[in-house]
């Protein structure tokens, strides 16, 4: 160590033998060379598209009216993807990409409302599972009538009024609510925002309404009112999400309906616009009535080269919940989509679920489910960012692909006209559901 020492020290002394700035100049003039030809070599390599974009992208820095970032500049490229390619394929930064995975496993903050307008008032679009707005009483499509943060304050408002409002304040916020659109029934609730884990799963029959806490899932929580327009065998399971703690969530609502002694389902897919395939493979291995194998398949995945994928269930457990009296129902509509509609696709390919035991929103001619039957898979770079792309068509295990036409009236499935918004006071297709099922139970007595 001590030769290495003495050898540095000479090598830094130039005074001595005048070659340290010949040896620097060539090293630096090198580094140019080799940098120009690296450079070059790209530049050709990337083609003219690439050039071009590059290009622009320096003369818009260089001259546009009004200073702009680089980022700025790509942000707008990359949302342009979007019409370059589909509707579902999307560039993440890295940091949207851990909000989207955070968000997508059941991670959230806020008061958990979605509100929407409906002529001049304002509704609960939906009402996030396990959220505080949920603990506190609010349920999805009541009327939201003022707001403020004491009741001396309470106002009406817009809803940007209402979005302005709710981002500012750091308190509880009084809402006053209620499912009449007169304001006969309103209360106000006073609601905390928080960080909380989403719960996709709500539990209802004729003894009570329930979710399980997505942190324990050993735990159940009373949600609204029971159900009382079914009888003793029916129970209903809305699902929302392929995202977070769904399937085990949907495990424990099974459990609950077993112990429940109720032989009868009606599954709730309405507004359900999908989420992950592994969720799906999990949730879908307690539902295949007549499947063979420890993991039948949920769908194929067909690729532009024409190679296929099958994507198996977790288990094949159906006969652990249900006996052969089991009677399937389930409700959709128009948002009902992708993972959705490859679950309807494995419970028909298995014999669990008829055509004639699906009801869709809308007349004959216009209900429908959405027809999603792509699928997305993302790809990430070592910098965190990330590219979502649409890579495949995906067909049930019947072999049908439903994409751009999904489910319809064609196939056999009920149409019922009512509100696409709808609550636990005012839901006509639940409601005529419960008619016709109630009927039947009638009928073999």
């Amino acid at each position: 160590m001590a030769e290495k020492k003495d050898v540095e020290k000479e090598e830094a002394r130039p005074a001595k033998n005048g070659r340290k700035w010949p040896v620097a100049v060539g090293a630096a003039a090198l580094a140019i060379l080799f940098f120009a030809l690296g450079w070059g070599t790209f530049w050709l390599a990337i083609g003219g598209n690439a050039r071009g974009l590059l290009w622009a992208v320096d003369t818009a820095k260089k001259h546009f009216y009004r200073d702009i970032s680089e980022d700025e500049i790509y942000e707008g490229l990359y949302g342009g993807l979007t019409d370059a390619l589909d509707r579902y394929s999307q560039f993440f930064d890295a940091d949207e990409y851990g909000a989207e995975l955070d968000r997508t496993a059941g991670k959230s903050a806020g008061y958990g409302i979605t509100v929407t307008t409906q002529g001049s008032d304002l509704r609960l679009y939906a009402v996030a599972g396990n959220s505080p707005a949920e603990h506190a009483g609010l349920g999805q499509g009541m009327y939201l009538f003022s707001f403020g943060e004491s009741e001396k304050t309470l106002k009406k408002g817009t809803q940007q009024e209402l979005s302005a409002f709710l981002d500012e304040t750091d308190g509880p916020a009084l809402l006053r609510c209620g499912y009449e659109e007169d304001g006969s029934d309103a209360k106000i609730y006073s609601v905390m925002p928080t960080s909380y884990r989403t719960s996709y799963c709500l539990y209802r029959d004729m003894g009570g309404s329930y979710r399980f806490d997505p942190t324990d899932l050993g735990t159940k929580f009373e949600v609204g009112e029971p159900l009382e327009t079914v009888d003793e065998k029916t129970a209903y399971i809305r699902l929302e999400r392929f995202y977070g703690t769904a399937a085990e969530e949907f495990e424990a609502c099974l459990s609950l309906m077993k112990e429940e002694k109720r032989s009868r389902l009606i599954l709730d897919l309405r507004g359900n616009g999908g989420g992950y395939l592994s969720v799906l493979c999990d949730l879908v291995s307690h539902l295949m009535k007549n499947a063979q194998g420890a993991r039948p398949t949920v769908l194929t995945a067909r690729y532009r080269d024409g190679s296929e994928s099958a994507y198996l269930a977790a288990g094949n457990d159906f006969s652990s919940y249900f006996g052969e009296d089991f009677e399937l129902y389930l409700l959709a509509d128009e948002r009902t989509a992708s993972a959705s509609e490859s679950l309807i696709g494995a419970l028909i390919s298995y014999g669990t679920l008829d055509f004639g035991n699906i009801l869709l929103r809308g007349s004959s001619e216009s209900a429908r489910t959405f027809g999603k039957g792509i699928m997305q898979s993302t790809y990430t770079d070592l910098a965190g960012n990330a590219m979502k792309l649409t890579v495949a068509e995906i067909f049930w295990p019947n072999g049908r692909s439903i994409h751009a036409t999904g489910v319809t009236a064609a196939d056999g499935a009920v149409c019922i006209e009512a509100d696409s918004l709808f609550s636990v006071k005012d839901d006509a297709m639940l409601s005529a559901l419960c008619t016709r099922l109630n009927g039947l139970s009638e009928a073999g007595k």
